[in-house]
């Protein structure tokens, strides 16, 4: 069966919800488009270091209450949201080199046939590889100063 192609909105969306969530303050060291051999359609995933800091369901809940704030395309359900330590994410970038950090939210890479240990990439599209960032310094909730942020990138 055919692999369905990630389209314009999808892919102008994620670059957007990226910009969104890190302008409402929530840390972002991965942000990518991912088709996976295992999967049948593509994955946006993320990962936050705010993950393990204060757990994923926090994280969730601030994603998803960005995705509603901006009217985002993009369904919750096609989100993957991971902490940085996780193996499968942590390979990605070592398939660049490993010193450097990609922040590509307007230049975006393009990956095809990428290998892993665990799994196999079809085709992906990387928006931002960062291994150095930091958690939140506090717990990351949708408050209106932080919707509002996330908003200006809407309007």
């Amino acid at each position: 069966m055919d692999k369905t192609p990630l389209v314009g909105p999808d892919f102008d969306g994620g670059r957007d919800l990226l910009e969104a969530l890190e302008r409402a303050g929530l840390p972002i060291a991965v942000a990518a488009w991912l088709n996976l051999r295992e999967a049948f359609d593509w994955q946006l995933y993320l990962a936050s270091p705010d993950v393990q800091t204060y757990g994923p369901t926090t994280v969730i809940r601030f994603v998803d209450k960005i995705l509603i704030a901006t009217q985002s395309p993009i369904p919750l359900r096609v989100i993957t949201i991971v902490n940085t330590s996780n193996n499968f994410v942590n390979k990605i970038p070592e398939y660049y080199d490993p010193s450097k950090n990609i922040n590509l939210v307007n230049n975006t890479t393009r990956v095809i046939g990428m290998p892993f240990d665990d799994g196999y990439i079809v085709e992906g599209f990387i928006y931002k590889i960062d291994k150095g960032v930091k958690p939140s310094k506090v717990t990351p909730k949708p408050d209106a100063s932080a919707l509002k942020r996330a908003k200006s990138l809407a309007a």
